[in-house]
């Protein structure tokens, strides 16, 4: 099993009509089963609910119990459903994950034991890869599989969000990260990142960790000479974009510094004066202002919006980590493609 995305998508778009008979019960995170206050609720609307989300192979609800007692207590007989395709544990993680996002919302102790049942049966996944599911805090997914006494959820590697296999030791990444920039020099950060199982800003710190105290690694060729040069090679931009941003707190710079950025990119014309440019520049003049702690957001969202909230905050955050990392990746590939320069004296002839 890889991402949720990947999950989601086993939802079928067709919708079926079905005989209210053949749907069952039975994968609810809910502990205490129906809330009958809401079931009269959605029993009394007027307009189409959406269908419901039903396990193909078993005709068990994913997702939509609630609609299902209000449909039978209005006396309907046919219902409108979408089919998800797969296993029991995959069916229960889309049922946890549905619940979150949308209706009514899981209380904090049906969401505890949603997170116990996912470590029981995937213990391999990370914490912040069950927290996503489940509508908790990483720190709660963290704590409860300490209380748990099976030895399989204490595994050396796990699966994070990304669907890829991660050291459980931030050592063991950085160590395998040290190994492959040594025997591969020229390498590029995301080339160790996926083969290190770590981010590529922990690859970018590891390469400047080894550029300062590694002599073999300094001395090579690809790592000094530029690639303006005659027979530079790409490796000495990535020397320049490692000195540039590999400073002590990389990756956690401060407002005041980011906002001086931001002022100088409003500046940029290539930015400022195309349509693209300018809504980026929007966006991210929209998101600075998150950069503010004193700034009381969370206090301003009703209670039974955090779960919803939480979860696009959080899609928000990892967008804006791609687009880092695709930046990141472009300036790799213009320095990899750049052509060296003509020697004075080859223009001179």
């Amino acid at each position: 099993m890889g991402r949720i995305e990947d999950m989601l998508a086993r939802i079928g778009d067709q919708i079926d009509w079905v005989d209210a008979e053949l749907l069952r019960d039975g994968l609810s995170p809910r502990l205490d089963g129906l809330t009958a206050a809401h079931v009269r609720h959605l029993a009394e609307l007027q307009q189409d609910l959406p269908p419901l989300v039903v396990q193909r192979a078993t005709m068990r609800v994913v997702d939509g119990a609630h609609r299902l007692a209000a449909a039978r207590s209005r006396g309907l007989t046919r219902l409108p459903i979408v089919y998800f395709d797969g296993a029991d544990d995959e069916a229960f993680v889309i049922a946890v994950r549905l619940n979150v996002v949308h209706g009514k919302a899981l209380r904090p102790r049906d969401r505890s034991a949603a997170v116990r049942r996912i470590l029981d049966t995937h213990p391999e996944w990370s914490d912040r890869w069950i927290a996503s599911v489940c509508g908790v805090a990483p720190r709660t997914v963290a704590a409860l599989r300490r209380t748990s006494a099976d030895d399989g959820h204490r595994l050396a590697t796990r699966v994070g969000r990304d669907g890829r296999r991660h050291p459980l030791s931030a050592q063991e990444g950085r160590q395998s990260a040290a190994e492959i920039m040594r025997e591969e020099p020229g390498i590029s950060l995301r080339q160790v990142a996926r083969r290190a199982g770590v981010s590529i800003g922990t690859a970018l710190d590891v390469r400047r960790r080894l550029l300062a105290q590694d002599p073999a690694l300094t001395r090579d060729p690809a790592l000094t000479r530029d690639p303006a040069e005659p027979g530079g090679r790409p490796g000495g931009a990535t020397l320049r974009a490692v000195q540039r941003w590999g400073s002590p707190d990389d990756g956690q710079r401060s407002g005041p510094t980011v906002r001086d950025q931001l002022e100088w990119l409003s500046r940029e014309p290539s930015l400022r004066y195309t349509d693209r440019g300018r809504a980026l520049l929007r966006l991210v003049t929209m998101t600075l202002a998150f950069l503010d702690p004193g700034s009381p957001l969370a206090g301003a969202v009703a209670g039974h919006c955090r779960p919803s909230l939480q979860s696009v905050a959080r899609s928000c955050a990892r967008s804006w980590l791609d687009l880092a990392d695709q930046l990141d990746a472009a300036e790799e590939l213009d320095a990899a493609t750049a052509s060296p320069s003509v020697p004075a004296s080859a223009q001179a002839a």
